[in-house]
């Protein structure tokens, strides 16, 4: 049984010895592993702005286009650390976890692993989403950027 439920806020930012950073759901932590659900692999763009050079945050699917699999193992020994994720990243995790719920049940098939990052362009560029979730949550610490 799994102790996850869509609720859950245990997010967590996970970078693994392969370079990939996937924030996830921590649903277990056992001695040699973790079960993680809804993994999204996070990216950094770089892109020059008429404000200088601008980082975005780009997230798409880690696994799922290859399985229908929920939950995932990863061996510890594959991790080289973990952090709780922010308040506005754990807000822009479950918008973009939400708009992923929306897609998947009005399409018949999934085509690409990188098809987030394009739907989510078609409307919004990451950024804006992003700073738009940054301005709706009242801040009550001044870490959060």
């Amino acid at each position: 049984m799994h102790s996850s439920n869509k609720n859950d806020t245990s997010y967590k930012v996970i970078k693994l010895t392969n370079s990939e950073t996937i924030i996830a759901s921590l649903t277990s932590d056992n001695a040699n592993d973790i079960e993680i659900q809804n993994p999204l692999l996070m990216t950094i763009d770089i892109h020059m702005s008429e404000l200088g050079e601008r980082e975005s945050l780009n997230l798409c699917r880690w696994i799922e286009p290859y399985t229908e699999q929920k939950y995932f193992t990863i061996t510890k020994s594959t991790i080289v650390t973990t952090a709780n994720a922010s308040v506005g990243l754990s807000n822009y995790y479950e918008y973009f976890l939400k708009k992923l719920d929306d897609w998947q049940e009005n399409s018949h098939s999934i085509k690409s692993k990188s098809f987030a990052k394009e739907y989510t362009n078609d409307e919004y560029t990451d950024e804006e989403i992003y700073d738009e979730i940054l301005d709706s949550i009242e801040v009550e610490s001044k870490s959060i950027h």
